[in-house]
């Protein structure tokens, strides 16, 4: 199968703020599974300047023609951190979609839509990217972009996407989901997360604010 294989998606921006006068951002993530068979979705994410921010993390199993739910924020005044993100799965490629909310109370919030760009393991951009020639090879990335390109499953590659604290723990999540594929069986319901709120968390969360008008 041509999809078969871990999938690298790197979010444009991702912020958190919190104000005195109580007007705040936060930013929600959707990871969609269009395939029947389970899939294993890990996120991670970078501050501004590149540093990776290890207040947030998040890792987790989602079904068959599933979906999941990712959001950050800070909930500690004041506070503003911005920067762009990470998120991988394995064994099958997920629909991505990432949104920057802004609420200056809970009846007035509006929304940003966030690019995510899907790469291949060479580093190169996937989707309309893939119907044009290939463009030449790029100059080396700075780091810690250096080694994120490199091909899956490999200790290097882990560390500088997840961390050295958490890349162990994430190669084992896609390990397991990579075998159960191949032998035809379900993966088991996984779900870790460090400063974000997953699933039935984010919705309650949300349910504090106005839903932004639709454009």
């Amino acid at each position: 199968m041509a999809w078969f294989g871990t999938r690298v998606y790197i979010g444009a921006q991702w912020t958190v703020m919190r104000s005195p006068d109580g007007s705040m951002t936060w930013t929600e993530i959707t990871a969609a599974n269009p395939f029947p068979g389970t899939v294993a979705v890990a996120m991670s994410f970078r501050r501004a300047n590149g540093s990776l921010d290890g207040r947030f993390f998040a890792t987790r199993t989602v079904g068959g023609l599933a979906q999941a739910s990712f959001l950050v924020r800070d909930l500690t005044v004041p506070n503003s951190t911005s920067g762009w993100f990470f998120l991988t799965s394995s064994p099958s490629p997920v629909v991505p979609a990432a949104n920057i909310f802004w609420a200056r109370d809970a009846d007035h919030v509006s929304v940003i839509h966030v690019p995510i760009q899907q790469l291949a393991a060479d580093g190169f951009p996937l989707g309309d990217a893939a119907a044009k020639p290939p463009p030449p090879p790029p100059p080396p990335p700075p780091a810690p972009l250096a080694s994120i390109s490199r091909p899956p499953s490999t200790q290097l590659w882990a560390d500088a996407l997840f961390g050295k604290d958490r890349s162990q723990g994430v190669l084992e999540l896609f390990e397991r989901a990579e075998s159960a594929a191949g032998e035809g069986r379900p993966l088991e319901p996984s779900t870790f997360a460090e400063g974000v709120l997953v699933d039935d968390e984010a919705e309650e969360f949300r349910r504090r604010f106005r839903e932004p008008p639709e454009r």
